[in-house]
Order: structure tokens, then C-alpha cells, then sequence
């Protein structure tokens, strides 16, 4: 089932659903879910409590006693980058089945180590959207400072060769990743995705859609904390779009009628989208 769904993370667990069928609970734990990386081998789910490889039978443990609280995730070749409140850690699997981790996050402030959600920019080499704004992590240098700095990041995406950055005040743009300016809204931006060539953003008052991440208009939902967005890439203006709270809401005309799921938890923090590669 996992193959060809979408994937739902809710604060009681996941939720899966082959396009035009039913949803359904994925598993017997009914975590907080926060993010998911999912590739051709695996699937991993962040959770308040940890970090799980899921399968349709079982939910395998991936974190142990230090990794705690993973906001965010991304299921390299070799190894996992996990985002924590505690921190930015990079987890290698052992011979034994077991995952081991090591910290990176040592001599970082405490705002600087609660990181929200991260980006891969390369080899070794990522954005980090932390509670002080936005860091680098360079495998040869360590942690490196940018110009955005001192508010809260929630949301990054690299789109059309630039990079975003949704934060608690507003949006903003950098074509390195080291130089940042505001662009576009200044509501509060808790999601990114990308919708063809346009961008779609969740903020306190619903889902904004722009062609250029300068001018934006509402798409609806308005009123509803939109904490979580994906696009469908094989059909054009078809979106799901979760609420924390407002639970999850489908559109398949970019935003002019939109339908709810009322089995669907009210809480939905994490959507992947079917057939996506995280």
C-alpha cells in the first residue's frame, strides 16, 4: 500500500491512501508525526518521540536514548540527517541492524540547536532552519552563520535554482543560502511546496499560491493555521493541505473548491505526496 500513496502524518499517527481510496492508520503507534523521508528503499517517519522506519507490518525503531523530538529528516545513501530540538545528528546503521548517532550540534546556543527543518545542499553539506534562523553546516568547516538570523524558521524549499526560507515573520529569499531577504508575504510561513511552476505556502491564514515568490493571492482555507502542503506533480492543481489545527483538504482545481476528510485527526503536521522522493 505504501507504494503509490500519500502519506499523512497526524499527532496520532500516520495515514495512508492509494489515490481515490480510503484512508487508513498506518501501524499501531499513534505518535506525533513531524516529517518524512522516503525513497525507494525505506520509509522514515519522525516523530515527538523518535524516529521509525515504517512498513506496512511494523514500524522498526531508529533513534535511541539521545535522539528525541525529530522535526525533520532526510534519508541519505549511506546514513540519516535527523533535525531535533536538541540538535542536528547524523545516524549510520550498523552491522548489528542498530543506528548509530553522532551530534553535530556542540557549541551551538540553545535557540541555534532547535532545529525546525533542514535542507540538503550537498555532500556533507546542509541548511539548517533552527529557532535563531538560518545556519549552515559544512562537513570541512562546521557551523557556518548567514544573514538570516535571530527569528524562528519553519519551513525551507529550494526552488527555480533559489532558496526560501518560511519563517514567523514572513518569507524570505537567498540565491546562496548565506545572503537573505524578505520577499513576498509577511504572514507567518509554516510550509512550502512546490506546484509545477508555481509555489504554494501555509501561513496563519490559509494557502498562498505565487508564480515568482514576490506577488501571492489566497487559494483558500482562509483562517486555518496551514501547517503541512504537497503537490500531486502528475496532475497539475491538485493539492492536499493539512491544518494544525483544521485536519487535511484536497483540492484538484489549484484552490477554487476544496473537499475535507473528517477521519483524518485534526492535527496534520507532515504530507508526502504519492510517488515522491524526499
Amino acid at each position: 500500500m505504501l507504494n503509490g500513496s500519500w502519506l499523512v502524518g497526524t499527532s496520532r499517527g500516520v495515514y495512508a491512501s492509494a489515490e481515490g481510496g480510503t484512508w487508513e492508520r498506518l501501524g499501531a503507534y499513534r505518535f506525533r508525526i513531524t516529517a518524512f523521508a522516503r525513497s525507494d528503499r525505506r520509509l522514515l517517519a519522525a516523530t515527538g518521540s523518535g524516529l521509525w522506519e515504517l512498513s506496512e507490518e511494523r514500524w522498526l525503531q531508529r533513534h535511541d536514548e539521545t535522539l528525541t523530538e525529530v522535526m525533520d529528516v532526510i534519508d541519505e545513501e549511506q546514513r540519516i540527517v535527523a533535525a531535533s530540538a536538541y540538535g542536528l545528528a547524523l545516524g549510520e546503521t550498523e552491522s548489528s541492524g542498530a543506528t548509530r548517532w553522532v551530534w553535530l550540534s556542540d557549541g551551538l546556543t540553545v535557540s541555534q540547536r532547535f532545529t525546525n527543518t533542514i535542507l540538503r545542499l550537498g555532500d556533507d553539506h546542509f541548511l539548517a532552519g533552527t529557532e535563531a534562523g538560518v545556519l549552515i553546516y559544512d562537513g570541512a568547516n562546521g557551523w557556518l552563520t548567514t544573514s538570516l538570523q535571530d527569528l524562528p524558521i519553519r519551513s525551507l524549499i529550494r526552488w527555480q535554482d533559489h532558496y526560501l526560507a518560511g519563517s514567523d515573520r514572513g518569507l524570505w529569499y537567498s540565491d546562496n543560502g548565506v545572503d537573505w531577504s524578505r520577499t513576498g508575504t509577511e504572514d507567518a510561513v509554516y510550509a512550502l511546496a512546490a506546484a509545477g511552476d508555481n509555489l504554494l505556502a501555509g501561513t496563519e491564514q490559509g494557502v498562498s499560491v505565487s508564480a515568482d515568490a514576490r506577488a501571492w493571492h489566497n487559494a483558500g482555507l482562509e483562517g486555518m493555521r496551514v501547517s503541512a502542503i504537497a503537490a500531486d506533480a502528475r496532475s497539475n492543481g491538485h493539492w492536499y493541505v493539512g491544518g494544525s489545527p483544521g485536519g487535511l483538504w484536497m483540492t484538484q482545481d489549484h484552490g477554487r473548491t476544496w473537499v475535507g476528510f473528517p477521519e483524518i485527526p485534526d492535527e496534520v503536521e507532515a504530507i508526502s505526496a504519492a510517488g515522491a522522493r524526499l
